[in-house]
């Protein structure tokens, strides 16, 4: 069943590339008048962005007052007239979040005159849900793409995303030792194999710290080690060089050698884990 449309108004959006393709204001303006008056609409108005991108809604004046004049339910208006959907929207999934968010809570139709695509119809309705299942299609396609090229970065040993390990920092893509929160790593895995606790090493750290001086107001100095993040730096590989990835998608829990120095070495990380998992048992 087709909604009644009476009242409606106009958006038109040029960009600096338009003018070659006959989408001036005035031609969009010719246009939507034409169809309102083949279709005995009332057009209470039309709203103009000049040289505005179409992916930046937050930069276009007029759509913003255009929406908020539609939404008003005392101006009882039926639905938004465009030459173009491109016009209003560039970018498909802007387009349907525009009309499934703003404008059908409101009753209102979105309609392009030059595309025949009318959402008050059920042939337009049906258009809308074809193009969401598309435009879903290819956000998972793109998704899926990502993922895979995440994967392959990680098996080859490289950074893939994620939180880079204390001790490191990301410079062009690639990790590089930060001598200074280095240090502090060694020191944590060197007590611990001495056999002090996880509070030990906390209480020790924290005023290595507060004696090396440091600017009061840098992160370092105002960090406070705590036994959950002394017993996370022990527990983790990469300071041995070796690149643990398990994307929160991929769930793949990849672990390979890396391409990036360790701080510490294999023997002293397995003694660690040795005498972690010797505390474990006994505490059993």
């Amino acid at each position: 069943m087709k909604l009644e449309i009476t009242s409606v108004v106009g958006y038109v959006r040029i960009s600096s590339e338009s003018q070659k393709d006959n989408t001036s204001v005035a031609e969009q303006k010719k246009r939507i008048y034409a169809y309102c008056t083949s279709q005995d609409w009332k057009l209470k108005g039309i709203y103009v962005d000049e040289a505005k991108s179409g992916s930046k809604t937050d930069e276009r004046i007029e759509y913003a007052k255009m929406l908020a004049f539609a939404q008003d339910t005392s101006n009882e208006i039926d639905a938004i007239v465009v030459f173009k959907s491109d016009r209003i929207h560039r970018h498909l999934k802007n387009l349907l979040i525009m009309i499934e968010d703003d404008l059908q809570p409101y009753d209102i139709a979105f309609i392009s005159v030059s595309e025949n695509f009318d959402t008050s119809t059920p042939q337009g309705m049906l258009t809308l849900q074809m193009l969401g299942s598309f435009a879903e299609f290819e956000r998972n396609l793109i998704n899926e793409r990502t993922r895979s090229g995440r994967v392959v970065t990680a098996k080859a040993g490289k950074y893939a995303g994620g939180q880079v390990p204390y001790g490191y920092e990301l410079v062009d893509g690639n990790f590089v030792i930060n001598e200074l929160k280095a240090r502090i790593v060694r020191e944590m895995f060197q007590i611990y194999s001495e056999g002090k606790s996880y509070g030990f090493i906390a209480k020790y750290i924290n005023s290595l710290i507060k004696q090396s001086g440091d600017d009061p107001g840098s992160p370092e100095a105002n960090k406070n080690w705590s036994r959950t993040s002394i017993c996370y730096i022990l527990s983790n590989a990469s300071y041995t060089g070796l690149l643990s990835y398990d994307g929160k998608k991929e769930k793949n829990k990849i672990q390979v050698k890396a391409s990036f120095p360790p701080i510490i070495s294999k023997q002293l990380f397995n003694k660690v884990q040795a005498i972690r998992e010797q505390k474990r048992k006994t505490s059993v």
